[in-house]
């Protein structure tokens, strides 16, 4: 978003800029292609770095690679294999200066590995069926590169990264160099000597079988059900069975005791000897842990395993290997994000091909094609802002992969990836969504999982601290060890990452939260995070508009502005419902819709899943007194066009129709502004049409709470009360027609446990009904609510309720005096002006006064924010920023 910031002596401001429009429209089908779709870098655009990556759809020879993912019931496109492809840049359309021409290759993706002049630079790619060279171009796109952007660091290409590998073992995190070092850095490190002693012990543990890691009674169950129940029974049987290997290889690069490596052997033949096609190691996960195992124990353990030894691990580490290879080139780049690969099996994949990377011939193709994909990908579902598009729930299972993954592809090509802009930024995206002692933003899968900051979360911030020195985020791994030191006891998934970057004198600066701002906005992936005091967000008021650009794509969900309120490090309203896998009534058709969320219904129509259904956050604004942010959810709705989710309704033999959940509604408009105030209230301003008369509903989920309905006399404002056992709010909805409101606490499609899915702490969930609140208008096409929550319970005072054609309601609640148009066949407007605060926000036309004078916006349709600070007047202005997608990367 655009934002103008300024100190003023005259409140009077009116320039040649006020008749400028503020608003813009995103006409776009969709902003993130569940496959690619369109070439990038195109349309003359500058792009932001000095060697970008060159994306572009893929083919099959025929038509576009159909789009399959991993752990999907959606064939696979049987013609992935078929073509080649290659890349041609000049600096003139003709292909003739400065000429740069890629390889043959079986991959949709072509990062630059050398800085590109300054200036425009044209480009295109080719195809060609598999045994033919009969060459298909496209057209010829263009692109400009700055000069701003000549020193940043290039990548090196793939020769250099196969060349650092021609070493003996161990070449795994370049043991083979700085293995002395490691084993003398750590000898007197107190952790690496706890280690130690627990590696003493692991080497007592029995064998392992193969059976499953829990029983599920499948009595009764669908073949579905019993798939999913089969696959859960065994879920971890993989990292259970490797992870000790593992563990002993680290223990003998610590110590030099063959104890340790010998006993790795051991565990490492008899997990060799296990079933690939078995239901213990077979799945995804389970086989790409065990790969990782064997790759872990061929590497460190090399010079301990006889002829046939080497021979038979080497055999089934390429069987293992080609088996999750075989299925990526073609593909898996032109995902937005195939998750399971992502998450973890392409770490499980480098490790094992690494480990081989001598002995095996394919194994150099294998890692040439994680790194073009990862330097041309990484991060798949962010951008530079630090956000991570799938909510906190699930993005703590991408944490092992972005740690290693980032350190073993850092070790290889010397490029420091913690230095990425996504990474420097990540920091502040731990700090603002969950803060310490808090909940998150609850939204995505498995958000409930993580009520505060849990273990692994915890062990992430931590290892990110050792190479993103950011003084912020080792003041928040302070604070998480300080109230959760019982997480930092044992061994965990990270330690290998604090040994390799061990430095005992290392300097640890920390900065205080107070010194940043109260708002921070994550627009790459449409989070703002507003909060009373980041400090102590375990005491205080925090709350989240959400509106993703990426859509309801993956482990996201329908919840385009929808609004999250945390108070006291407790979840006041947000998402509702629970996770337990893809595929049941529960998650379809409530937990993943826009249902489940405090956000709108149309007609009771829920938003699309897919990345058809996306929204953006146009503008954010941040103050002392008044916090702001305004999302734009008017494309999220219609028919699901998604075929990845229209196969999973098929599964369940259900449709995704009007009469379940969703359809089409006649969306055309919606923008939601949401406000946080000092004195902890939250203001929402709905602006919403539609190209036929609809009800809309404002919805209101209290997952931990009770909703008690008020008594109002009138038809066009509601009040509901929200109670638990610390805290209770009271919210007022206002709205120019008459509105009803429903309470319950059922949830439209009923949560079962049939799956026996844990929480954290493996303890199986009880899906326990939850509080709902639901306020509906008569058909309208253009309509308004205003909806005004207060934590600190107390009377509303209504000033004026909107009963004539003029439509401006006045509120009073607290210091704050309110005034919004609420006739939706009027122009929008919202004034808050507090008295004690000496603070003022406005959007709209309506006239404004602040400290007795009169202002005028420079920008017509803009949001603004004056405030008083040591008798100056500060004033912000933000009109409507496109998102970064929008700015490099759209279809058109």
């Amino acid at each position: 978003m655009k934002i103008f910031i300024a100190v003023f002596i005259s409140l009077l401001s009116i320039n040649s800029f006020a008749q400028q429009f503020g608003v813009k429209q995103v006409n776009e089908a969709k902003l993130h292609a569940r496959v690619r779709e369109w070439p990038y870098p195109a349309n003359g655009i500058t792009v932001p770095t000095n060697a970008l990556a060159l994306l572009w759809p893929g083919t099959n020879g025929k038509t576009r690679v159909l789009p399959m993912e991993s752990g999907s019931e959606v064939p696979e496109d049987p013609n992935i294999g078929n073509v080649k492809y290659k890349v041609m840049l000049a600096t003139d359309p003709n292909f003739k200066s400065n000429v740069i021409s890629g390889k043959e290759q079986r991959w949709a993706v072509y990062p630059l590995h050398q800085a590109l002049k300054p200036g425009k630079w044209y480009w295109k790619y080719g195809y060609t069926l598999k045994n033919s060279n009969n060459w298909i171009w496209s057209e010829t796109y263009n692109f400009l590169i700055d000069p701003k952007y000549a020193s940043l660091q290039v990548s090196p290409p793939i020769e250099t990264v196969l060349k650092r590998n021609e070493g003996s073992h161990p070449l795994l995190w370049n043991m083979n160099q700085i293995g002395e070092d490691f084993y003398n850095r750590n000898l007197h490190n107190p952790e690496a000597k706890k280690f130690i002693a627990f590696a003493e012990k692991l080497m007592l543990e029995p064998l392992p079988v193969e059976k499953p890691q829990r029983i599920i009674d499948t009595t009764g169950k669908t073949p579905l059900e019993k798939k999913i129940i089969i696959e859960r029974m065994y879920h971890g049987f993989g990292d259970a069975v490797g992870t000790p290997v593992r563990n002993l290889c680290i223990a003998f690069q610590l110590t030099k005791d063959k104890r340790f490596i010998l006993d790795a052997k051991r565990r490492a033949l008899n997990i060799a000897n296990m079933n690939p096609n078995g239901l213990a190691t077979g799945d995804d996960f389970t086989s790409g842990a065990v790969l990782e195992a064997l790759g872990w124990f061929y590497d460190a353990g090399y010079d301990y395993l006889n002829q046939e030894e080497r021979l038979r691990l080497k055999n089934i580490i390429t069987l293992r290997a080609k088996r999750v290879y075989d299925h990526l080139p073609n593909r898996f780049e032109l995902h937005v994000s195939d998750n399971h690969v992502w998450q973890i099996t392409l770490r499980n994949l480098a490790i094992a091909t690494v480990s081989v990377i001598n002995e095996v011939p394919e194994a150099k193709e294998w890692l040439t094609y994680m790194y073009e994909v990862w330097s041309a990908r990484f991060p798949v579902l962010g951008t530079t802002d630090g956000g991570w598009h799938e909510g906190n729930g699930y993005f703590r299972v991408n944490f092992k992969s972005i740690i290693y993954l980032s350190q073993m592809f850092g070790d290889f090509s010397g490029v420091d990836y913690f230095k990425l802009p996504w990474m420097q930024n990540l920091p502040y995206y731990l700090i603002y969504t969950h803060p310490n002692g808090s909940a998150s933003t609850a939204t995505g899968d498995m958000w409930e999982n993580i009520p505060y900051i849990v273990k692994g979360e915890a062990w992430f911030a931590d290892a990110l601290s050792l190479k993103v020195n950011n003084p912020y985020l080792n003041n928040y791994v302070a604070k998480i060890k300080a109230d959760n030191p019982e997480y930092f006891r044992g061994t965990d998934d990270y330690l290998l990452f604090r040994l390799l970057n061990y430095k005992p004198d290392r300097k640890i600066a920390t900065k205080s939260f107070d010194d940043l701002s109260k708002a921070r906005t994550f627009s790459d992936v449409g989070v703002v995070a507003m909060h009373e005091n980041l400090a102590d967000a375990s005491r205080s008021l925090s709350s989240y508009l959400l509106s993703s650009p990426f859509g309801a794509s993956g482990h996201g969900h329908a919840s385009q502005n929808a609004f999250t309120i945390n108070y006291k490090g407790k979840v006041l309203f947000g998402g509702s419902g629970y996770y337990s896998n893809f595929s049941d009534k529960h998650n379809l058709f409530y937990y993943r819709s826009s249902r489940a969320y405090s956000t709108i219904l149309a007609d009771s129509i829920s938003q699309k899943i897919g990345e058809e259904g996306y929204g953006w956050i146009p503008r954010s604004l941040s103050g002392n007194h008044i916090q702001y942010a305004l999302g734009d959810a008017s494309n999220a709705y219609g028919k699901i066009q998604s075929e990845f989710w229209l196969n999973r309704f098929d599964q369940i033999k259900a449709q995704p129709n009007k009469g379940n959940v969703y359809g089409e509604s006649g969306v055309t408009l919606y923008r939601r502004h949401v406000l946080q105030l000092a004195g902890e209230y939250v203001v929402l301003y709905d602006e919403l049409s539609a190209n036929k008369p609809v009800k809309w509903t404002t919805q209101f989920h209290a997952p931990y709470s009770k909703i008690l309905a008020s008594i109002s006399n009138s038809v066009n404002r509601k009040d509901f009360i929200t109670e638990n056992d610390s805290l209770s709010s009271l919210a007022t909805v206002f709205a120019y027609t008459p509105i009803s409101l429903v309470v319950h606490n059922q949830f439209s499609e009923p949560a079962e446990n049939w799956n026996k899915v844990t929480d954290d702490e493996g303890k199986i969930k009880d899906f326990k009904n939850q509080w709902h609140a639901g306020i509906t208008s008569l058909p309208s096409k253009n309509f308004r609510f205003l909806t005004i929550i207060q934590i600190k319970t107390g009377a509303v005072e209504v000033v004026k309720i909107p009963n004539d054609n003029e439509g401006i309601c006045e509120v009073k609640v607290g210091e704050w005096n309110i005034k919004a148009q609420l006739n939706g066949n009027k122009g929008a407007a919202l004034i808050i002006d507090g008295s004690k605060s000496k603070s003022l926000f406005t959007y709209g036309d309506l006239p404004v006064k602040f400290q007795g004078k009169t202002f005028i916006s420079n920008l017509k349709g803009s949001s603004v924010l004056l405030e008083m600070i040591d008798g100056k007047l500060i004033k912000k202005e933000a009109v409507d920023e496109l998102p970064d997608v929008l700015k490099y990367d759209k279809a058109n």
